[in-house]
């Protein structure tokens, strides 16, 4: 699933070509994701101004003049596409035809899903309204790390936990607790004032620095035909399991283990 730093690059890429435009048509392909597309959503957005795009956690948000938001989840396998040609394929389910392009939605497992709002109900929205602070945001700090903390759960949950925090997954959680030198396993409550400072510390480093590269490549994230996803060769621990470990350089020192149904990949021995 698409995490922060994906999302992010898919704002940015939405954002090119579509903020500041007038959608002339936007159509229906197959209205079969997890929610089925609401039926007025051309005569709701079509020619009307997107004025922005936003991205709260996992979620695209975009804000039109009339004061109308999409709120966009992309599941599992779900991008956007640029197109010239207009030519659709098998799993596209949206268009937004512009006057000499469109931008196509596309998800192969239907996990993905939009919801239209008006400005009142999206204040009010179930999927936004108990979402953590931005990890890159200045509340997400050492003060709110401390007074948030004292769980029983491991730190690997917590920071999956999208209350808690907004937009970590499998793949940034592993790979900011082998930064932080913390292992995943211990209980949050257990941390010490450093290991909390430095967890605030390299969730922001790691988020930066994947951002920057237009995040990581894992299976399906795609977005058209930008040049993304290499932040996959600076993963540490994630899918590497076995393999050697790029700090301690012992040959077999990372582990796979399963926490709540999710992979989690650490250093046995740099990760205490």
């Amino acid at each position: 699933m698409p995490e922060l730093p994906e999302v992010e690059t898919v704002r940015v890429f939405l954002d090119s070509h579509m903020t500041g435009q007038k959608a002339i048509k936007i159509n229906i392909i197959n209205n079969k994701l997890r929610y089925e597309i609401p039926k007025n959503l051309d005569r709701s957005l079509s020619q009307t101004i997107l004025t922005k795009i936003d991205r709260r956690g996992k979620y695209l948000i975009l804000e039109y003049e009339n004061n109308l938001f999409l709120l966009f989840h992309l599941g599992m396998t779900g991008y956007f596409r640029f197109s010239k040609a207009g030519k659709f394929i098998k799993h596209d389910h949206l268009s937004f035809e512009f006057n000499n392009f469109k931008i196509i939605y596309n998800d192969i497992r239907k996990f993905g899903f939009l919801k239209l709002y008006d400005k009142k109900k999206f204040a009010s929205s179930k999927h936004l309204i108990k979402m953590g602070p931005e990890p890159l945001k200045e509340k997400f700090n050492f003060d709110y790390f401390f007074k948030n903390h004292k769980r029983e759960v491991s730190i690997k949950n917590l920071l999956m936990n999208q209350e808690f925090v907004a937009g970590l997954g499998n793949i940034y959680c592993s790979e900011i607790l082998f930064d932080a030198l913390v292992n995943p396993n211990r209980l949050s409550k257990s941390l010490k004032k450093n290991e909390m400072l430095k967890i605030v510390s390299s969730t922001k480093k790691i988020l930066k620095d994947s951002i920057k590269v237009g995040g990581t490549t894992i299976k399906n994230f795609i977005v058209s035909d930008w040049k993304i996803g290499y932040f996959k060769n600076q993963l540490n621990v994630y899918g590497r399991e076995n393999m050697k470990c790029k700090r301690c350089k012992d040959l077999s020192s990372i582990k796979k283990i399963t926490q709540n149904g999710r992979s989690t990949f650490f250093c046995a021995n740099c990760q205490l």
